[in-house]
């Protein structure tokens, strides 16, 4: 008889630490994929920022007329912030709102809001009679127009 009670307790405990081992691995793996997905979601944006702010600034350095398009995907909804110096895309992660910062060597205040996940075509150009950014489907458009040295 002693035996027999002696299995049905190894069984209990066998069934508990299961049990145990079941809700804590859950709790383990829950943050470390938030973790994961937030590590990739700002690795897109400063990845985007940085190729968008190389065609812009490349633009600029080879004068009027210039176009360089880049292209890259986004996982999570974002907006882009075009200022004097620098261009910022911000975007929501599970701590909060996040920046990815590139400098420019030309800039110009406009942004676009509320862009949504997916894969996008920069295009910036120097036309030379507008400077603005526009947004067509999965394209946008970096307009840029120096001013004239004298």
């Amino acid at each position: 008889m002693r035996g027999q009670s002696a299995v049905e307790y190894l069984l209990l405990f066998s069934a508990m630490l299961a049990i145990f081992g079941v809700v804590t691995l859950g709790q383990m793996i829950n943050p470390m994929q938030e973790a994961g997905r937030d590590t990739l979601y700002l690795s897109q944006a400063r990845s985007a920022a940085d190729a968008i702010a190389g065609a812009v600034n490349s633009v600029y350095a080879n004068g009027q007329g210039a176009t360089k398009s880049v292209g890259f995907s986004i996982d999570q909804s974002w907006s882009l912030q075009l200022t004097e110096n620098m261009l910022t895309i911000s975007l929501e992660i599970s701590s909060g709102t996040e920046n990815a910062e590139s400098s420019l060597r030309y800039g110009f205040n406009d942004n676009l809001q509320n862009l949504s996940t997916g894969t996008y075509t920069v295009i910036a150009e120097w036309p030379g009679d507008q400077e603005n950014t526009v947004r067509d489907g999965y394209k946008i458009y970096i307009r840029i127009k120096p001013l004239k040295e004298i």
